[in-house]
């Protein structure tokens, strides 16, 4: 949780507290009152710990002020209307002794808020910290925000933040009509120039952008905060102290702490006097100024030098600026216009305008930013972390952290709405050339453009592009395994690992890979993928080849996965069919019969008997010889496996017999040793689906190279799926056979979580 937000907040409540009691002074009195002073007490003595119960804390707060203080109006326009009612009737006497009782539903508003604010003063209580003693030191830190309101920290050390990214061209179009004011002589006169607005308007923002700009040429660069000191006199020792250390970069030593005043203004004199400078006194409170006409008197930054100086102060307060730098040197900053300031931020194109994240934004920002810099930075930052998933900074850390470089492919139409989301949120977090739309095809791997883009952002040579790169795959079965089929035909060298996410309803192969079976609205956020991958292990997993010699009409519509080769006059005198279907599957193949077809809408209990599988099996033995696998006449379908989840994400094959598994030598199953599981079920497909009644099949052999052959039964057709593909494939007739091989192919690089299913033989590869 960003502090800047939290801040605000805080400082939101301040402002409306106080406003509030000038008001309603007594005897009309702020319902609670007691309790918001004693919350106020608390976050003026302590610091807030940044987190996101603070946060709802800080929103309930200034919700609980607002409800009190619309209570107490209407409760006064109801005793005025009870007044004047009573004494138009002669009865003023008797209303007037009623107007301090509640009625039932005010007592019932009263006892519920107290109890709220019981509550938030606790959860306060326990997540924020006391406020060290040094923190009245006025310099500012490196962590120091950008607006006036937020930048209370006061270490000696230090340079204001850069201003948020998103608002650059308003604070430059400021920058340059304050740059108009400042008039410098050829002799280099100084100039002092007064920065006013009300709290949150970017007053602070602005100096920074002033005191960042290389416009100018200036020896030495100060920067003191004066934010956290309301009352009370500034301490113009420390003050002296955090110059001169802002002089000598951190150097300067002060020993023991007892050096005096005018030491210091001597040793700051000389320090700055054959130099030019910038010194940026922000956020003055203080009525009390012999401070800074002492230091003004001894630097002399109004007599004529042949240095450049320059004195920005920014304040609230009008009277205290024309006091330090005169009438003439105001330049008052105004309120943006909401449209100014919602341009700026859809110009970051984070989602397109008509999303409904972004339609909700701009409403809310326009109701509660009232053009104030700082609201829309605060809402600009929590749009960021609501669209990525968390802190837009620390993603950028995890970033730079592991130096990968991230090529996302993503299919909407798996998911339509998720889909689109990811799209849009992904293409704002990388350049647009490296999220790809995958939902026609899988275009050819741009490598070119890839390492001109990465070399662009990240620095990465043409030779380490491949061994950073991770391709990142949003989709279900089918699209990871189009995905998978177009990295191994490029044949790149080293290949990159593939992680894969689910979209969609068939996400098997994510499954097996621990990346489950969905991806929540939070866990689809940027963050939450990009703090997985970085912890994911690189694994190896077995890829097969898939040849199918078959007879296919022209008309015939053929999965998106497959392709079609024609083969020879010579082929075709060998085996029966015209034409083969090729391509490869990474986790399943089934084949079996269609419950839905051979019965109607019909339901039964069981197959009849004469409704077998019509295909014969062989394996490769380990002597490399062919040999016919017995096929039980009760199997209906058959599941080659090579990942351990597969349509359902059933256990595929329950309790495995030890004796049956030490007779056939069955080893484990692995996803790289180059072996197939072949597991038999009695039941098969149910229309679209794959619904073993029993939950989980018979272990029938395990092989490195299969061959199905179809012949003629009493089903017309049998349906196939590989990875998400299901299509029906008409029994040959006659004395005609269908030749289906299934070879082992090559390994592909994937990326698995520490709840992977996958075991592997294999040692991981480091990622």
């Amino acid at each position: 949780m960003s502090a800047d937000i939290l801040q605000f907040l805080k400082n939101k409540f301040m402002d409306e507290l106080e406003e509030a009691e000038e008001e309603h002074p007594p005897p009309h009195d702020i319902p609670l009152h007691s309790y918001f002073l004693q919350i106020r007490e608390l976050l003026e003595t302590r610091t807030i710990a940044p987190s996101t119960g603070t946060k709802d804390c800080l929103y309930d707060l200034s919700i609980a002020l607002t409800d009190c203080v619309l209570f107490l109006e209407k409760r006064k326009m109801k005793i005025n209307k009870d007044s004047s009612q009573g004494q138009g009737q002669g009865q003023g006497q008797g209303q007037g002794q009623r107007q301090g009782h509640y009625s039932l539903p005010e007592l019932w508003f009263l006892c519920k808020t107290k109890r709220k604010l019981i509550r938030i003063k606790k959860q306060l209580f326990a997540t924020c910290h006391p406020v060290p003693e040094q923190s009245s030191l006025p310099a500012i830190t490196h962590d120091a925000p950008t607006s006036s309101t937020s930048s209370i920290s006061l270490s000696f050390e230090g340079r204001p933040r850069i201003p948020e990214f998103v608002f650059i061209n308003v604070l430059r179009e400021q920058f340059n009509l304050l740059l108009g004011a400042i008039e410098f002589d050829k002799e280099g006169f100084s100039e002092e120039i007064g920065i006013v607005g009300i709290g949150g308007c970017g007053k602070t923002a602005l100096a920074t952008f002033f005191f960042y700009n290389t416009n100018f040429s200036y020896g030495s660069r100060i920067w003191i905060n004066l934010q956290a000191i309301l009352k009370g006199e500034i301490d113009f020792k420390k003050i002296l102290k955090a110059m001169l250390k802002q002089c000598d970069d951190g150097q300067r030593d002060f020993g023991d702490g007892s050096v005096e005043v005018e030491e210091l203004l001597e040793a700051l004199c000389k320090a700055l006097w054959s130099r030019s400078y910038l010194l940026v006194f922000d956020g003055i409170w203080d009525i009390n100024l012999d401070w800074y006409f002492r230091l003004k008197e001894r630097l002399e930054w109004c007599n004529k030098s042949n240095q450049i100086r320059l004195i920005i102060i920014t304040t609230r307060l009008d009277g205290v600026a024309k006091r330090m730098v005169g009438p003439n040197n105001l330049y008052r900053m105004q309120p943006f216009s909401n449209k100014v300031i919602w341009f700026n931020i859809k110009a970051e194109d984070l989602l397109p305008t008509g999303h409904p994240i972004m339609v909700k934004m701009k409403d809310e920002m326009i109701y509660h930013s009232h053009g104030l810099l700082l609201a829309a930075t605060a809402f600009s930052t929590i749009m960021e972390n609501r669209i990525y998933g968390g802190d837009f900074e620390h993603i950028l850390e995890l970033l730079r952290e592991r130096k990968l470089a991230f090529y996302v492919m993503i299919n909407p139409k798996d998911d339509a709405n998720q889909g689109n989301d990811l799209l849009a949120s992904t293409r704002t977090l990388w350049n647009t050339k490296l999220v790809c739309d995958i939902s026609e095809d899988v275009p050819q791997f741009p490598l070119h453009d890839l390492t001109v883009a990465f070399e662009q952002e990240r620095e990465i040579s043409y030779s380490d592009l491949l061994d950073t790169l991770r391709i990142l795959v949003f989709g279900g079965d089918a699209t990871t395994n189009r995905v998978l089929q177009a990295v191994c035909d490029m044949e790149l060298h080293p290949t990159p690992p593939i992680g894969v996410m689910p979209l969609g309803t068939q996400v098997n192969i994510s499954i097996s890979l621990g990346w489950g079976n969905q991806i929540s609205d939070t866990n689809s956020k940027p963050l939450f993928y990009l703090t997985k991958l970085t912890d994911a292990e690189v694994i190896l997993i077995d890829s097969w080849n898939f040849v199918m010699r078959t007879s296919i009409p022209d008309c015939r519509e053929i999965p998106d996965t497959l392709r079609v080769q024609h083969i020879s006059e010579d082929d075709l005198l060998l085996m029966e069919g015209d034409k083969d279907l090729c391509g490869r599957f990474w986790n399943y193949l089934i084949i079996g019969l269609d419950a839905q077809e051979c019965f109607g809408d019909s339901h039964f209990k069981c197959w009849p008997r004469n409704f077998t599988l019509p295909i014969i099996v062989k394996i490769k033995d380990q002597q490399h010889q062919w040999k016919k696998l017995k096929l039980p006449q009760s199997i209906r379908s058959i599941v080659c496996l090579n990942m351990p989840s597969f349509p359902g994400g059933l256990d595929p094959w329950g309790k495995p017999n030890f004796r049956r598994k030490k007779e056939r030598k069955f080893t484990s199953s692995f996803v790289d040793d180059e072996l197939l599981e072949i597991i038999g079920f009695r039941d098969s497909w149910h229309a679209e689906k794959f619904l073993p009644l029993n939950g989980h099949g018979t272990r029938l052999a395990q092989a490195h190279q299969i061959c199905f052959e179809l012949h003629e039964g009493i089903a017309k057709n049998i349906y196939m799926n590989f990875d998400g593909k299901r299509w029906k494939q008409p029994i040959p007739i006659d004395d005609d056979n269908y030749l289906i091989e299934i070879s082992y192919s090559c390994k592909t690089k994937m990326l698995a979580t520490s709840t992977s299913k996958c075991k592997h033989k294999a040692k991981s590869y480091s990622n």
